[in-house]
């Protein structure tokens, strides 16, 4: 009863926090500001998983979802060197918030008690791909490479997701450590000489 219970939390504030309205036509100005709200957004996110995943990789080290969740920590610790680097070449000062942090590390902390499903990954991911996919439609396409990489990253998730569900924990960790492998930093990651 304990589990559900946090699962069901975990979801509700993860729903809540990704899902909001989307405009469907915006002038010049809120299309920045849609831009603004959706990058910010996205490196909250990537801040929250990263600081989650490390907490999760390490209470589930000898459970069969440990992989999967150790190679979720690596792709994050990758997203942390791109976002941070990208970060400085759009000019966008970010730091994360006390409640980013309080989120991450209550969301790792939580694995104490349960482990989230492949479900409960893709409930969370599915919906907010298309917010991605918005953020990067809006974004100058001179960093065209890092926007493309922020939805493929989790296309990433999702599809690791989706095979761990169907195959295993174990085989959802190769897949998404075979896109960390794949990953070239310099390419994707915003540069101030971008043309």
């Amino acid at each position: 009863m304990r589990t559900r219970l946090f699962t069901g939390l975990i979801f509700l504030i993860a729903n809540i926090m990704m899902v909001t309205a989307m405009p469907l036509h915006a002038t010049e100005s809120e299309d920045q500001k849609l831009y603004l709200k959706r990058l910010k957004y996205e490196f909250d996110n990537r801040t929250f998983a990263y600081l989650g995943m490390k907490k999760a990789a390490q209470v589930l080290k000898n459970k069969p979802a440990g992989v999967f969740y150790q190679a979720y920590y690596d792709l994050e610790v990758v997203n942390q060197e791109i976002y941070q680097r990208s970060a400085d070449a759009l000019n966008f000062d970010y730091e994360a918030n006390w409640f980013t942090r309080f989120r991450g590390h209550a969301s790792g902390f939580v694995t104490h008690f349960v482990t989230f499903s492949p479900e409960s990954l893709i409930k969370i991911i599915v919906p907010y791909i298309p917010k991605l996919e918005q953020l990067r439609d809006l974004a100058d396409p001179r960093y065209q490479a890092f926007f493309d990489y922020i939805v493929a990253q989790e296309q990433a998730q999702l599809e690791a997701s989706q095979v761990a569900k169907d195959e295993g924990w174990e085989q959802g960790a190769l897949v998404l450590q075979a896109f960390v492998d794949g990953i070239d930093v310099d390419k994707v990651a915003a540069s101030s000489d971008a043309k």
